[in-house]
């Protein structure tokens, strides 16, 4: 049987350099995945020391750079847009823009011109590989190829050293990325995570709240919206890649990061995804955080046929169908409490249906005789007043 070698490939994805994140290695979320662990030969000592010397070489620079910065201003040319390349490094997970962001961009440089200039690096004397400005890139090879305007053939460029530092450039894509566009809640997670593990192998940065500092200062977010996300990481890993691969529900790993690692992985081996998803189901089993295994297998079996006990249901009206909506919601918990007061406790039976309503309207709709105390009493419990104190 032949096979299309190209269609593989387009199905390949490779990242180049230090793996920072997890990867989910459950079998049951896994599919046509297969490992191989690759034997390198050893190396004579000569050979070791060498390699010891430069990576303790690689680390102070990364140190300088991330504590001095560098100056990417120093080298500033009009780069042919035929010279760059997108990276092949696999650090750039970021969303492509869509077609109308990428359209509102072209008109932009069209009309006032490129008002960042893209940050690149030699691959040789000839290309380039582009760090940061895919987006732009994209834009200005748009612009030439439908105007054949030179003005787009070259495009500014800040030209940084071709031995740039691995942590310093995946930062530099991560500080770009976030600050400039939009993104999906994924991919932001996901940076804040890779952002963490870089600053944390540098010395400078090695306190989680020296790192989470650093973190809020470069994306402009809080620390304390850091803090929020970095509580993700009691995940297991095994969790943690199903968050990256947006197959498990941020609301729901969250959750799920309450219990040991063990437990996490009882739950993801032997409950369906959807159920893990689910948030009545997985409150449930992440109720007790201390719970033992077998507390949570127990609980595994029960959530299998359980359905919420409580939903919401949310209505739209118009102000001349008010009264009467609110006369029918009234006739219909008379009904609840009458057929459930005699089984049921009064709390209990008044727990049944719930009412929330725009409380601020209702001061203008009583006002103007679309409605009085006495319904809106009747629908929340609560007369005007109470319910405007609150």
């Amino acid at each position: 049987m032949s096979t299309d070698i190209g269609s593989i490939n387009n199905n390949i994805s490779v990242i180049i350099g230090d793996d920072l994140l997890p990867h989910c290695t459950l079998e049951k979320f896994t599919y046509n995945t297969r490992i191989e662990h690759i034997d390198i030969c050893s190396s004579s000592p000569e050979v070791d020391e060498e390699a010891k010397r430069i990576y303790e070489n690689m680390l102070k620079k990364r140190a300088l750079d991330f504590t001095n910065g560098i100056d990417i201003f120093k080298d500033f040319r009009y780069i042919d847009i035929e010279r760059l390349e997108k990276s092949n490094s696999g650090w750039n997970y970021f969303d492509k823009p869509k077609p109308l962001e990428l359209l509102n961009l072209i008109s932009s440089i069209e009309t006032i011109g490129l008002l960042t200039p893209l940050i690149v690096k030699p691959i040789d004397d000839e290309t380039f590989a582009i760090i940061c400005g895919n987006s732009r890139f994209s834009a200005f090879v748009n612009l030439y190829n439908n105007t054949k305007n030179v003005k787009f053939s070259k495009i500014p460029c800040f030209v940084v050293d071709r031995d740039l530092d691995e942590y310093y450039e995946r930062s530099m894509i991560i500080d770009d990325n976030i600050n400039y566009r939009k993104v999906s809640q994924e991919v932001f997670i996901k940076s804040i995570f890779e952002k963490f593990e870089l600053l944390k192998r540098i010395k400078t940065y090695r306190s989680e709240i020296n790192a989470a500092q650093a973190i809020s200062e470069n994306m402009h977010i809080s620390e304390s919206t850091v803090f929020n996300y970095l509580l993700l990481k009691k995940l297991c890993p095994e969790a943690m890649a199903l968050v990256y691969e947006k197959k498990l529900k941020l609301k729901c790993a969250r959750m799920l990061a309450k219990l040991s690692h063990d437990n996490q992985m009882y739950i993801l081996k032997n409950v369906k995804l959807e159920d893990v998803n689910s948030y009545h189901k997985l409150k449930v089993l992440t109720n007790n955080p201390n719970a033992p295994t077998h507390e949570i297998k127990a609980k595994s079996e029960f959530i299998e046929n359980f359905i919420p006990q409580f939903t919401d249901v949310t209505i739209s009206v118009n102000k001349n169908a008010l009264k009467e909506l609110f006369k029918n919601i009234i006739d219909f918990k008379d009904f609840i409490y009458g057929k459930f007061s005699k089984t049921m406790n009064e709390k209990l039976v008044k727990q049944l249906v719930k009412v929330k309503i725009n409380r601020e309207h209702m001061r203008f709709y009583v006002k103007h005789n679309f409605l009085d105390d006495k319904l809106i009493e009747g629908v929340t419990g609560k007369d005007l007043d109470e319910l405007l104190a609150v």
